[in-house]
C-alpha cells in the first residue's frame, strides 16, 4: 500500500552543470607541453572533490530524518476510508485524434455492444435468481425434538441428555444431541451445549468440526464448577446446509438419513457410526496409549456387558465408548475428543427425513425399526408425533430387557417438497 520513500541528494557546488558546460565551451584547447602535467593535476583535484562530495553526502544522510511510516499509513487510510478500493480507476482518454464521423460510428458500435452484454447478463442473472427461488420453494424443513429422563429402578434419574436445534435461515440449520455420563454428566452436557451454540452462531458458515470440538474439550479443563475427570458427554452435530448434510460426532449418539431409492423403497444412510472400544481402529489407538479394552467380568470371570476402556492394571474408568468430550482420565489412556466427519449431498424429492438421538433410542431399536416407525408420521408431516412414537417404543423396549431405563432424546427432521 505504501510507495517507496526516498530523496535524491544533489552534489554540493557553487555553480550549476549548465554554467560549467558553457564555460568549458568558451575555453580554447591548450596544446602546450605542460598538457600532461595539467591533466594529472586535474585528476588529483577531481579525486579530492569526489571524496569531499561523498563525505558531505554521508553527513547529509546521517542528519536526514526518515519519514514516519505510521503517520503516512494513517493519512492514507483516512484519505481512502470513504472510497471503494475494489473498483477499477477510470481509464484515461485516448490522445489519438479521429474524425467526428468515425468517432460517432465507434460510439454507436460500443453502445450496441454494451446493450447486448447487459441484456445477456441480466437474463442470466434473472434465470439464476428464479432457479434459486424455485429450489428454495421446493423443499421445506419441519422438525421437532423431545427428551425424557431415565429411571434407575427406584427413582427417576436426572436427565443428562441435552438437545440443540438452531435455524439460521430458510436453508441452514444445526441439530445436536449430547448424552452426558458420570457423576457430573448433566453439567458437562450443559457446558458443551452452551459453547456449541455460541460457536455455531459465530462460525456456522466456516464451521471447523475438529477445531471447535477440541477447543470445547480444552475449555473444560479451565473451569472449576464441576468435575470432568470421570464425567463427559457424547456430541453428534448435524449441519443442514443448502445443498448438503454435514455430520461430526464423538461417542455413540447416532444420526441416520432415510432416502427413497429407485424402487420407491426406503434406504438408510448412516450419518454417524457409534464409537465403540472394540472397533479395530479405536482399539489400536487405545492400546497404543496404554489403555486396555475389555468388558466387565463377573466373580466367576465370565464377561458381561459391552466393551469398555480401562487403565492398565486398574478398575477405572470403565468407559463404554472410545471417543467423548471431557473424561480426562479416559483421555489419558486413548479415548479421543477428535470427531469423525461425514458429508452427504441432499437429493431433492428423494431425501425424506433424519433421525438424531442418544443411545437410549438405539440400545434396543435398530435403524430399520426407527425408519419404519417414523415413515407414517412423515406422510402426515407430523414430526412431533414421530418423536413421541420413538420415545414410547424405546421405553417399552427398555422395560422388556432391563430393570432401568436410560435417558432418551430424539430429534426428527422432515424434508417436505412442494408439488
Amino acid at each position: 500500500m505504501f510507495s517507496k520513500f526516498g530523496q535524491q541528494l544533489r552534489p554540493l557546488g557553487n555553480r550549476s552543470s549548465s554554467e560549467t558546460k558553457k564555460e568549458q565551451s568558451n575555453q580554447k584547447p591548450n596544446f602546450q607541453i605542460t598538457q600532461k602535467r595539467q591533466r594529472s593535476e586535474s585528476r588529483v583535484n577531481q579525486n579530492e572533490d569526489q571524496k569531499q562530495l561523498v563525505q558531505s553526502i554521508q553527513a547529509q544522510r546521517q542528519n536526514q530524518r526518515l519519514p514516519d511510516l505510521n503517520k503516512q499509513q494513517k493519512q492514507i487510510e483516512k484519505s481512502t476510508s470513504g472510497l471503494d478500493l475494489s473498483k477499477k480507476p477510470p481509464l484515461l482518454k485516448s490522445r489519438i485524434i479521429i474524425d467526428s464521423k468515425s468517432k460517432q460510428q465507434q460510439q454507436q458500435q460500443q453502445q450496441q455492444q454494451n446493450l447486448t452484454q447487459s441484456i445477456n447478463l441480466r437474463s442470466q442473472k434473472d434465470e439464476t435468481i428464479q432457479h434459486w427461488h424455485q429450489q428454495k420453494q421446493k423443499m421445506k424443513i419441519n422438525y421437532f425434538s423431545q427428551s425424557r429422563p431415565g429411571f434407575d429402578g427406584l427413582l427417576e434419574k436426572t436427565n443428562q441428555d441435552k438437545e440443540l436445534c438452531l435455524q439460521f435461515d430458510e436453508n441452514n440449520y444445526a441439530f445436536a444431541v449430547m448424552d452426558g455420563h458420570g457423576m457430573d454428566g448433566e453439567h458437562v452436557s450443559t457446558f458443551v451445549k452452551e459453547l456449541l451454540k455460541y460457536n455455531l452462531n459465530k462460525y456456522y458458515k466456516v464451521f471447523d468440526f475438529q477445531k471447535i470440538f477440541f477447543d470445547i474439550h480444552q475449555r473444560m479443563k479451565l473451569q472449576t464448577e464441576f468435575g470432568c475427570q470421570f464425567s463427559g458427554t457424547t456430541l453428534t452435530l448435524i449441519l443442514l446446509k443448502e445443498t448438503n448434510i454435514q455430520c461430526g460426532w464423538v461417542g455413540d449418539s447416532r444420526a441416520i438419513l432415510v432416502r427413497k431409492n429407485q424402487n420407491q423403497n426406503q434406504s438408510i444412510i448412516e450419518l454417524s457410526i457409534d464409537h465403540k472400544p472394540h472397533q479395530e481402529g479405536e482399539r489400536q489407538r487405545i492400546e497404543q496409549c496404554g489403555g486396555v479394552v475389555d468388558t466387565y467380568h463377573l466373580p466367576s470371570g465370565a464377561p458381561i456387558g459391552p466393551s469398555r476402556v480401562w487403565a492398565k492394571g486398574a478398575q477405572f474408568p470403565g468407559l463404554a465408548m472410545s471417543r467423548s468430550l471431557g473424561d480426562f482420565v479416559a483421555a489419558s489412556v486413548g479415548v479421543s475428543q477428535i470427531p469423525e466427519l461425514r458429508q452427504v449431498d441432499i437429493v431433492n424429492k428423494e431425501d425424506l427425513f433424519i433421525v438424531l438421538g442418544s443411545d437410549g433410542i438405539w440400545e434396543f431399536l435398530d435403524n430399520q425399526t426407527i425408519a419404519d416407525l417414523v415413515y407414517p408420521f412423515y406422510q402426515k408431516n407430523d414430526p412431533q408425533g414421530a418423536c413421541q412414537k420413538i420415545i414410547s417404543e424405546a421405553v417399552a423396549a427398555w422395560k422388556a430387557h432391563s430393570e432401568g431405563i436410560d435417558d432418551i432424546t430424539a430429534i426428527v427432521i422432515f424434508f417436505q417438497y412442494e408439488l
